[in-house]
């Protein structure tokens, strides 16, 4: 799992609403809303287009990275 995030630098910032944002350029990943604790879910804010591309992170390390756009 953690092999398949090697080379992606995570960035972690907020949007304009102040809501979490994941940023593994050039895509940008939205918090899911049921995630809580160290482990969160994300999900590609393209994900209303059909993006099936998802990230979950541990600490604010990428422990596995679906990069299906």
């Amino acid at each position: 799992a953690v092999g398949d995030a090697q080379g992606y630098i995570p960035f972690f910032s907020t949007t304009r609403f102040g809501n979490p944002l994941l940023i593994i350029d050039p895509y940008r990943f939205n918090k899911r809303s049921d995630s809580r604790g160290p482990k969160i879910s994300w999900v590609c804010v393209k994900k209303d287009r059909q993006c099936r591309a998802t990230v979950m992170t541990f600490e604010k390390t990428i422990i596995r990275y679906n990069d299906q756009h």
